[in-house]
């Protein structure tokens, strides 16, 4: 059942939201709420498992890294009894996989993955994705550049760090 949520509840969300390493007395000052009972309703958050965890938004464009990411599209055929959410269950289980998303279109999930090269994901696929149960078709797409992410726009910069393919 979802859990409704006090107004001062969803504004400590908001603020979060956009910035994770805000402290504790700055967000009582923004709230003009006391420090304790931003605290407080912090921790409940966390303790229901509403607040998962707080992460930083990394610009990996400005650095070197050998990982590629794929974003794959899954058509499934949904399961008597539980529709998508067993097969987006399994695929979500799997080590290589960082995010997997039900959406409505063309496709049913979308899947990011992500490796430590483009013949790793590709085999990724190939062995462990598409030979899952239910799974009828994907389509994968490596990303290039992120623009913005979360709200967060990048610094565009005229040089692109593509890697290089070999075929």
């Amino acid at each position: 059942m979802l859990k409704p949520l006090t107004e001062e509840e969803l504004r400590l969300l908001n603020f979060l939201e956009e910035d994770s390493n805000i402290a504790t007395d700055v967000l009582a000052k923004k709230m003009n709420m006391p420090e304790e009972k931003v605290g407080f309703l912090k921790k409940k958050l966390e303790d229901e498992e509403i607040i998962l965890k707080y992460r930083a938004i990394v610009n990996w464009e400005k650095i070197e890294s050998p990982e590629v990411i794929a974003l794959i599209q899954v058509t499934v055929t949904p399961s008597k009894g539980s529709g998508y959410d067993e097969v987006a269950k399994q695929i979500s289980e799997l080590d290589e996989v960082s995010a997997c998303l039900l959406l409505s279109g063309s496709f049913d999930l979308l899947v990011e993955v992500v490796g430590p090269s483009l013949k790793d994901v590709a085999f990724f696929v190939a062995e462990k994705l598409a030979a899952l149960e239910g799974v009828e078709h994907t389509r994968t797409n490596f990303l290039l550049k992120r623009y913005k992410q979360a709200g967060d726009m990048f610094t565009v910069s005229r040089k692109t760090h593509r890697l290089p393919i070999v075929i």
